[in-house]
């Protein structure tokens, strides 16, 4: 009959069953702290959320506070305006 021809490849590797356990048990490892990788930046987007949510809101109050401090401003400016004309007024008015 002839030499058959060989199924295993002749520099083929075996793993022995407890190689093999602590292969599975490396991967269910790998496995438990992908799951935490993912927990915790599920909660720190989460928390960037939240920061970008408060940073809106300060810079909306940011803003308003910008407005007001130049709406007092202008009233500064009308009011003083008003006073000097009312003050020159009356200089020129004394004489």
């Amino acid at each position: 009959m002839g030499d058959a021809p060989s199924l295993i490849a002749p520099e083929a590797e075996f793993i022995t069953r407890g190689e093999f356990s602590e292969a599975r048990q490396d991967i269910k490892l790998l496995q438990r702290e992908m799951v935490e990788t993912q927990t915790v930046l599920s909660n720190q987007g989460g928390q960037l959320t939240q920061i970008l949510a408060n940073q809106d809101a300060q810079d909306k109050k940011l803003d308003n506070l910008q407005s007001v401090r130049q709406w007092i401003g202008w009233v500064l400016v009308i009011v003083t305006s008003t006073g000097v004309v009312q003050i020159t007024s009356h200089l020129v008015g004394a004489r």
